[in-house]
């Protein structure tokens, strides 16, 4: 944008909508003022009807007046501090247009480069590539909206707009730490912002919002950048980073570590909802390594498993065994001839 003449036009864009932005500045403080004429009429009412309702001795009538008067006043104290922020603060003069004309030959030598889209009466400026701790970010473009500069006190009149996004894992429409839905939030340069936009110093402007894009506050980001390329944990939604988190491939998803165990018969990872413990050894075991019981049809490890049997049934089984061989055992020596048995034994008389 090397013409004069397009600069003159984008700084006359620029003055018109601040002149608008001061006397929508001006019709503010009349309508607090016309908001609290009106509340202290009504509770002059209020205040009359109250006078007659005490003569009748109507109390009940009286009780009435004094909630809505009541009311009245905490309205009326609102309206008042409304007025006062905009009647306190000084107005700044509007701008010379020879001065909006340098803040954009300044704003061009600080970029390099300004875009403005005559159609829909906005400027803009591109930062350069932005990384923070080690997280690329890209550049953005920042656009002020020129139209929407007379609205200033009631929303925002510019956009963060990230033409090569590398968005937050958990939300994509966080660009930036401080980047929602193109919104910045500007934390302490509020202030400074809308004061830049009011005077006209629009090259300030840009650079200030350009500086915040360039700082990270770990205060108050939407998605911290520590979380930035992370994924969340499946069963808790713990957000977990690459090297902290686990896939189970029973279920084809990521867990953090604390809903993530291994196998120790085969070291295979597997999340606590895949895996289970075995009820004999107590260990945990992916499913791979569990298996049932042939006999009582219990679910645990191989490890605990002989001849497809678990401990109990073998158990049992061996106890089983004890008896049977007891019972033959027992047979046995009840059906072999007892030797001292008088009526077994023969006794041979001397002839």
């Amino acid at each position: 944008m090397n013409d004069n003449k397009e600069l003159v036009k984008i700084a006359n864009s620029i003055l018109e909508a601040l002149t608008n932005l001061q006397k929508n500045r001006w019709l503010e403080i009349l309508n607090s003022l016309a908001n609290f004429s009106g509340q202290l009429k009504d509770t002059a009412s209020q205040s009359k009807k109250l006078g007659i309702s005490l003569t009748h001795n109507w109390f009940f009538a009286a009780k009435r007046c004094r909630t809505s008067i009541s009311r009245s006043l905490d309205d009326m104290q609102y309206s008042i501090q409304k007025a006062k922020q905009f009647i306190n603060v000084n107005v700044p003069e509007l701008p010379r247009l020879s001065v909006l004309i340098d803040e954009l030959n300044g704003l061009k030598m600080e970029f390099g480069n300004i875009d403005f889209n005559r159609e829909e009466n906005t400027l803009s400026v591109v930062t350069e590539p932005i990384t923070l701790e080690d997280v690329y970010l890209g550049p953005f473009r920042i656009q002020l909206n020129i139209n929407k500069l007379s609205e200033l006190y009631k929303d925002r009149a510019y956009y963060i707009i990230a033409l090569d996004p590398n968005p937050a894992v958990t939300d994509e429409e966080v660009t930036h730490p401080h980047v929602s839905s193109e919104r910045l939030c500007e934390g302490d340069g509020t202030v400074s912002i809308r004061t830049s936009i009011e005077q006209g110093r629009i090259c300030d402007f840009f650079t200030i919002v350009k500086n915040i894009l360039n700082t990270y506050s770990p205060d108050s980001p939407y998605v911290p950048l520590s979380e930035w390329d992370g994924s969340p944990c499946y069963d808790c939604g713990y957000i977990c980073n690459s090297d902290n988190h686990y896939y189970c491939s029973f279920c084809d998803h990521d867990y953090c570590e604390e809903c993530s165990s291994y196998c120790p018969k085969c070291d295979e990872t597997v999340c606590l909802g895949c895996g289970g413990q075995c009820p004999h050894c107590e260990e945990f075991t992916c499913p791979n390594c569990m298996s049932h019981c042939a006999e009582c049809g219990q679910l645990c490890c191989t490890s605990c498993l002989e001849d497809d049997l678990c401990p109990n049934c073998i158990e049992e089984k061996e106890n089983e065994n004890e008896e049977q061989q007891d019972n033959i055992t027992e047979t046995e020596t009840i059906g072999k001839p007892n030797q001292l048995d008088p009526g077994n034994t023969e006794v041979k008389l001397a002839s």
